[in-house]
């Protein structure tokens, strides 16, 4: 009876550690596709981009999720920056995409 309490106890500990891992895996790839979604609409529609932040949220999945973009510009490339966080007041971004566009002279 003790063996099967014991690899009870493991199993469920197991299963405790995969739902975890699971969970963040999906906030992983909601964040990329906030990241996606915030870059593709600056590149069709032109947003203006600073080097200093730009912020918004999108709801996705029943969640808020909260993003910041900017450009840096390299010669005649512009290097946009997308983090999205899945609080507000987060440091450490869930996800950071970069893309680029050609900047005409």
């Amino acid at each position: 009876m003790a063996i099967f309490s014991i690899v009870g106890i493991g199993i469920m500990a197991i299963m405790s550690e995969q739902l975890i891992r699971v969970k963040t895996l999906e906030n992983k790839i909601m964040a990329s596709w906030v990241a996606d979604n915030v870059l593709v609409e600056i590149n069709l529609t032109k947003v203006e981009q600073t080097e200093n932040w730009l912020q918004g949220s999108d709801f996705i999945s029943n969640k808020i999720w909260y993003w910041q973009s900017r450009e840096k510009i390299i010669k005649s490339i512009g290097i946009i920056t997308v983090e999205v966080h899945s609080h507000e007041n987060s440091n450490a971004p869930e996800f950071i995409l970069e893309g680029y566009r050609v900047i005409d002279e």
